[in-house]
């Protein structure tokens, strides 16, 4: 078993968090969530990558020298898509073994970030007045929103505003949808995961 670990504690910390993402959408959502979260001194650094094997390289090549920068915490995400959960995070927690010399979680985004936003229907609504969020609420679906297959198709499908788009315009949805987010009341259990990975980083507890 692979185990995210701390090499060592520190006293009085004025902590850094670096978040290594796969894409650039998703740093629209944590630039606006997480001042929401952070204690008052603590900072924040997104670095977004341009697909998975660029994340990789990134954590071989960037995660050490970052991870000895004192009160760093570093949190890694990445979009599960076709893979399986729990093998997916196991080989980026091999990427990581005795390179992280700091506090670390890695978390899977099931399946894509677009479900994030589909567990936040109000946010959507807010966003895209043109779509009405009644009419999706009680559908099947939105019950477990990490089980929709394709969340990104899906979410273009219902936005009016797309419709007549070949694809969904992500980096544009995370921008518009982002601000409306609540950090409490999310139907997607990979968005709950990572806010509580954040939380738990903050209060120096190790997963």
């Amino acid at each position: 078993m692979v185990v995210e670990k701390s090499l060592y504690k520190r006293c009085k910390p004025m902590m850094e968090l670096h978040i290594f993402t796969e894409e650039p959408s998703i740093k629209n959502v944590f630039d606006v969530l997480l001042p929401q979260i952070l204690p008052e001194g603590a900072s924040f650094v997104v670095h977004p990558h341009q697909g998975k094997q660029d994340l990789e390289k990134a954590l071989q090549s960037t995660i050490p020298s970052i991870s000895r920068i004192p009160d760093v915490k570093i949190l890694i995400t990445r979009d599960q898509d076709e893979d399986n959960c729990k093998e997916l995070k196991n080989k980026l927690l091999d990427i990581m073994k005795d390179r992280c010399s700091c506090d670390y979680f890695v978390r899977i985004v099931c399946k894509e970030l677009e479900s994030w936003f589909l567990g936040d229907i109000s946010a959507i609504e807010k966003a895209y007045p043109r779509f009405k969020k009644q009419q999706y609420m009680s559908k099947t679906k939105f019950r477990n929103v990490d089980s929709i297959v394709t969340p990104s198709e899906y979410l273009k499908k219902i936005l009016p505003d797309y419709s007549n788009r070949k694809s969904l315009p992500k980096l544009e949805t995370s921008r518009k949808i982002a601000p409306f987010m609540n950090i409490n009341d999310n139907k997607s259990t990979s968005f709950n995961h990572t806010i509580n990975a954040i939380k738990q980083l903050i209060n120096d507890l190790h997963g």
